[in-house]
């Protein structure tokens, strides 16, 4: 059976990551490999033994990793998880297998290779102009996004689809080799795809709106990459 790789959180000592995904990589038929972040001090060489990586949501993103000192505006963050999540991004791109980042999951994936963050879209971005936290259930859209007609996600789930949002960062300065492809109505980054077509990040969570087809798309698409 196929494997994949999906990240996860450490809270008070418990290990955590979305229930919706592990159901997600189980219903498709592979096995969900739950991946936990270490100390600093014990982090091995990441290993690859699995076909596809989810890179899960979760904290704020230390911003040492992109070069900037915290803003009051930051959270809760986990360096040790940032740290283990890119050395496991890089290593596995590099043994070519495709990765596809949900929330803060493509917000690392684009700091792993050089990009930035706004580390709070409403302090640091006068133009974030939309709720990008939700109120409601993450089961309910909440707002619109525009995709650029020629992305793969576009082919997914088309031009103007409705998606919830729960995040107050967002993709900054966009890493090299990512375009892209999704934006927010107020210009907030909501999705970039790799040029070499492997990886994938999305903002919002395709996982919790359970009840729109097309956003079950987006994960076929991405186990479709694995060989």
């Amino acid at each position: 059976m196929k494997k994949i790789a999906l990240t996860a959180g450490i809270k008070d000592n418990q290990l955590f990551t979305n229930r919706a995904l592990v159901d997600v990589i189980a219903k498709n038929g592979f096995l969900p490999i739950v991946l936990a972040p270490v100390s600093l001090k014990a982090m091995p060489e990441p290993l690859t033994d699995f076909d596809g990586l989810i890179l899960s949501d979760g904290d704020d993103i230390t911003p040492i990793f992109y070069n900037e000192e915290p803003l009051p505006e930051l959270k809760v963050t986990d360096p040790h998880r940032d740290q283990y999540e890119i050395n496991l991004i890089k290593a596995s791109h590099e043994a070519g297998l495709p990765i596809l980042g949900i929330g803060r999951g493509m917000q690392i994936l684009n700091v792993a290779f050089g990009g930035s963050l706004f580390q709070d879209i409403y302090g640091q971005n006068s133009g974030a102009g939309i709720q990008h936290v939700q109120a409601s259930n993450l089961s309910l859209p909440a707002h619109h996004v525009n995709v650029t007609p020629e992305s793969q996600l576009a082919q997914v789930i088309g031009n103007h689809p409705y998606v919830n949002s729960l995040h107050h960062q967002a993709i900054k300065k966009v890493a090299d080799n990512f375009n892209i492809v999704a934006t927010a109505p107020d210009g907030i980054i909501e999705s970039i795809e790799s040029s070499d077509g492997l990886m994938q990040g999305i903002q919002w969570r395709p996982e919790e709106l359970s009840s729109d087809e097309s956003q079950a798309k987006i994960f076929t698409s991405f186990f479709n990459k694995i060989k």
